[in-house]
């Protein structure tokens, strides 16, 4: 077995935990741990990512230069996609809003979403009054054979078979692409979504 260690382990011994970023191209990525900091969803205003990494998260998204900018939930982002649970953002509605009213105060464009934990794989998007779309590609059920049933409003959604997410992207178009592919286990694809920079703006592109 191989093992790939993370770029870096979060803020090291004063604060410990799996959260790091990457630059792949014109692409960064920020990947968050939803499980070292988290606190009950039942307590008053709680938390799942814990102050210094989202003061970490911030400080990050501000600072990207990146066409893209992905950021990576261990659980789903958009809310009812996981009933009855308070385990997804669905328990930490509050801290939600917070980093998605931070990408619109700050007008930081280009955000994509991605998530997993749940057995199947789809796409969602998420409507804000004061920004732009926010697009959500979930992705799982790469070997288990497990199955969870899709849910209504997603724009599209994949479980009959173990299926892997595939996000390319083209940064060298002058409205630079990403597309969402869906892959079943036949290597059969399933699923696409093509996104334009144009759609991830909070300052509309003139076209003409």
């Amino acid at each position: 077995m191989n093992n790939w260690n993370n770029p870096y382990y979060a803020g090291g011994k004063s604060q410990p935990g799996c959260w790091f970023d990457f630059s792949i191209a014109d692409v960064d990525f920020f990947m968050l741990d939803g499980r070292y900091y988290r606190m009950n969803p039942k307590t008053e205003n709680p938390s799942m990512l814990g102050g210094a990494q989202k003061q970490w998260l911030f400080e990050k998204l501000n600072a990207s230069t990146g066409t893209f900018k992905v950021i990576a939930s261990p659980v789903p982002w958009a809310l009812g996609v996981k009933p009855g649970s308070l385990d997804p953002w669905q328990g930490y509605q509050a801290e939600r809003e917070e980093i998605f009213s931070f990408l619109e105060a700050n007008k930081i464009d280009g955000v994509i979403l991605i998530s997993a934990d749940r057995h199947r794989s789809e796409a969602r998007t998420i409507e804000r009054q004061n920004g732009y779309t926010l697009y959500e590609f979930e992705s799982s059920r790469l070997t288990n054979v497990h199955t969870h049933s899709l849910i209504p409003g997603a724009i599209f959604g994949y479980n009959e078979k173990c299926s892997f997410g595939l996000l390319t992207f083209d940064t060298t178009v002058p409205d630079p692409q990403l597309t969402y592919q869906i892959i079943n286990i036949d290597n059969e694809t399933v699923h696409t979504l093509s996104l334009g920079k144009s759609q991830l703006t909070h300052t509309k592109i003139d076209k003409d």
